[in-house]
């Protein structure tokens, strides 16, 4: 059995992403990135909540479509593993945003991005994400 005495030892944390990077009215073809982290560490993604800062409506069933993905280091390929159909969203909305959860190795990339939509958009959709994690000790 291995024991561990490390303060953050199974506490779970979280990483702040986006910043704000706004997608402009368009339909967008292909994936935008919102934001990358290269993980330090070995870790485990838990869960992750959408912010909205600056909200949008929609002409159809979709607006964007936002993902949370795993980049395989070195490789450049990109897998999501949990997204979000964002519709009409007002200012200041957070949405609970579902995943699969997801081990990461040290090197791995942590992706959030736009996905390709389906409908467009009145005004830009602007977000940020709140990713929860947890260090692993292996």
């Amino acid at each position: 059995m291995t024991f561990y005495d490390h303060p953050r030892y199974g506490v779970q944390q979280t990483l702040h992403m986006g910043y704000g990077k706004a997608k402009n009215t368009s339909v967008i073809a292909s994936r935008v990135e919102i934001d990358r982290k290269t993980m330090m560490k070995a870790v485990t993604i838990k869960d992750w909540n959408i912010h909205v800062i600056d909200g949008a409506t929609c002409t159809g069933a979709t607006l964007f479509n936002i993902a949370i993905s795993k980049s395989l280091a070195g490789t450049g390929a990109v897998t999501p593993f949990g997204s979000q159909a964002m519709t009409a969203v007002a200012n200041g909305t957070v949405v609970d945003a579902s995943l699969t959860e997801t081990n990461f190795a040290a090197g791995d990339d942590l992706v959030v991005s736009y996905e390709a939509g389906t409908a467009l958009p009145a005004g830009a959709l602007q977000v940020e994400a709140d990713v929860d994690y947890v260090e692993r000790y292996s």
